[in-house]
């Protein structure tokens, strides 16, 4: 985690802030986060990306939005960063569809979505492959390299996401 915060080419063009940091204050950062919560709260949380092995090859992070006052409106956003050799391989995908799973099997929330930015046509089609629906465009959302940039946002309600098991699993399994 702390790599993918404080290294550009780690972080890729798309999460890297512009602002190095340290990589020794990320990671007493994340410790005390991880002491204090597990990195997993009520309002969001992060997790690490692994393969089987435990080669671990990014993370994956939510958290809390709210689309008006009422706390049914509270649904979750989502992010991945990767390191580059595991980037266009599917292993983001399968991550973010695993993270959808994890949101709507262990809690109620009906709506869960992620953006990301117009220019980055990989996380769009992964974003698509999760059985996430395209909503629109979210203009100038995003500060980066000295400019702002349009967003496309994504969601899937929990409806949607009930049908993409069943159609993956039709007899319950």
């Amino acid at each position: 985690m702390a790599e993918t915060a404080a290294d550009p080419i780690a972080a890729s063009e798309y999460n890297w802030t512009g602002e190095p940091r340290d990589p020794a204050d990320i990671e007493a950062e994340l410790r005390d986060d991880f002491d204090r919560d597990g990195l997993i709260g009520d309002n969001g949380g992060s997790l690490v990306v692994e393969f089987g092995d435990g080669t671990r090859i990014g993370t994956v992070g939510w958290r809390t939005e709210r689309w008006g006052p009422s706390p049914g409106s509270r649904c979750f956003a989502f992010g991945i960063a990767l390191l580059p050799g595991f980037r266009g391989k599917g292993y983001g995908t399968e991550a973010q569809r695993q993270l959808i799973d994890y949101l709507f099997e262990h809690t109620t929330t009906h709506r869960v979505q992620s953006d990301t930015a117009v220019d980055n046509p990989a996380e769009r089609r992964s974003l698509q492959k999760t059985g996430m629906v395209e909503e629109g465009i979210v203009r100038e959302a995003e500060w980066r390299n000295g400019a702002y940039h349009d967003h496309v946002l994504f969601s899937i309600l929990r409806p949607e996401w009930e049908a993409r098991l069943r159609s993956e699993f039709p007899d319950g399994a």
